[in-house]
């Protein structure tokens, strides 16, 4: 035996691994809610990207009308929703490598 290392606890080791896992699935689900909210956010930008151009478009026969606008809001909605799942304009993997980059640089409190 060496000096100053008494016969492991199996208890000891299993909480230290238990506590471990839960930490990294406390990490994995707090990526995963990041990730949602930063697609989100590029779903809106997108959805509202398209709203800004189409303003830009002469108003036609289908748009001329409140149901037409309507429309069209709701179009651009669920075509920056599909955009930003498909991989959007990088907007989202831009905001999950800035959060990765500022968590890896700020200094973690030791759990005692």
């Amino acid at each position: 035996m060496l000096d100053g290392i008494g016969p492991l606890d199996p208890a000891t080791i299993k909480d230290s691994l238990v506590a471990g896992k839960v930490e990294q699935v406390e990490q994995l689900a707090r990526r995963g809610e990041l990730l949602r909210a930063s697609q989100e956010f590029e779903s809106y930008f997108l959805s509202y990207l398209l709203k800004v151009m189409r303003e830009t478009v002469p108003k036609g026969a289908l748009t001329a009308n409140p149901m037409g606008e309507m429309f069209y809001s709701f179009y651009d909605e669920e075509i920056g929703k599909r955009a930003a799942q498909a991989g959007g304009i990088g907007l989202s993997e831009y905001m999950m490598a800035a959060i990765a980059e500022n968590e890896d640089s700020t200094p973690h409190p030791v759990k005692p």
